[in-house]
């Protein structure tokens, strides 16, 4: 089984690492950068990342949909979600299958 990680900051990480999970603590988008490409050369094949940083990650996003691994996927930051990663799921999904289902 590939490796699990998240990345987001503390309040976010800090349940999945209670939980085992390999967790990198950022604060801005560019140590969320960083970091996910980092992840992804030691081999993580699923990453979660704090949805405040997703949208400015659409570039490195769009260059690691391409590849197998790793899957990344945005999840709410402590604060909530701002519905930027829902939006981005509903249009894979309207891409895969030709219709909206939400």
């Amino acid at each position: 089984m590939r490796n699990i990680a998240c990345v987001g900051r503390y309040e976010t990480v800090f349940p999945f690492r209670a939980i085992g999970l390999h967790t990198v603590q950022c604060n801005n988008s560019r140590e969320a950068r960083k970091s996910i490409e980092q992840l992804a050369k030691e081999g993580f094949g699923l990453i979660f990342v704090e949805e405040e940083f997703y949208g400015d990650l659409k570039d490195l996003l769009d260059k690691y949909r391409e590849e197998v691994t790793p899957a990344i996927i945005a999840i709410p930051g402590a604060a909530g979600s701002k519905r930027e990663a829902l939006e981005r799921i509903r249009g894979i999904i309207k891409r895969a299958i030709g219709a909206d289902i939400f």
